[in-house]
């Protein structure tokens, strides 16, 4: 009996001794799971880390964009002023050619009056009826001379004129590849904030696919 008793209480020391073994088998199973937990956590830390990071790089590429606008509208007002001082320019060409038709207006009218007091001079020293009919012809000729130089003054006038529309169309076209070009500019921003969308949709699509491997 006594042998039996001992026995038993070998048996119920080895019990005990298996529920503490139990009990450290749960606090280390416990342990494990707390560690797994702060390694999600961790991880969950990382993704807020990053969310940040793009929001921080959504706000520089906002940024950027407000510059690029402000930039274009300089642009937009250099063309503009470009554009006045050539008509300021071509403005200016055609007052001093105003000027020059007047100083050739007022030199007809000089040229006339001393046409027409060589005229009186010539009708009082001419004596004769026949050399009268001469000074005559000869006033004639003088008007369709003088009629010749207006038309010359004209073609000169027309082809200055010509001039300044070629030059104009020119200005015109310069104006139209600058036109093309901007629109080209701003094609190429929309490209490039294309890309910018799609690496940040690739960076969440990786972010994602993280999280469902967690």
């Amino acid at each position: 009996m006594l042998r039996l008793s001992l026995i038993d209480t070998e048996l119920l020391m080895l019990s005990l001794i298996d529920t503490e073994l139990l009990k450290l088998s749960l606090i280390e199973t416990e342990l494990l799971m707390l560690s797994l937990i702060d390694t999600e956590l961790l991880k969950l830390s990382l993704i807020e880390t990053e969310l940040l990071k793009l929001s921080l790089i959504d706000t520089e590429l906002l940024k950027l964009s407000l510059i690029e606008t402000e930039l274009l509208k300089l642009s937009l007002i250099e063309t503009e002023l470009l554009k006045l001082s050539l008509i300021d320019t071509e403005l200016l060409r055609l007052s001093l050619i105003e000027t020059e038709l007047l100083k050739l207006s007022l030199m007809d009218t000089e040229l006339l009056k001393l046409s027409l007091i060589e005229t009186e001079l010539l009708k009082l020293s001419l004596i004769d009826t026949e050399l009268l009919k001469l000074s005559l012809i000869d006033t004639e000729l003088l008007k369709l001379s003088l009629i010749e130089t207006e038309l010359l003054k004209l073609s000169l006038i027309d082809t200055e004129l010509l001039r300044l529309s070629l030059m104009l169309t020119e200005l015109l076209k310069l104006s139209l590849i600058e036109t093309e070009l901007l629109k080209l500019s701003l094609i190429d921003t929309e490209l490039l904030k294309l890309s910018l969308i799609e690496t940040e949709l690739l960076k969440l699509s990786l972010i994602e696919t993280e999280l469902l491997n967690l």
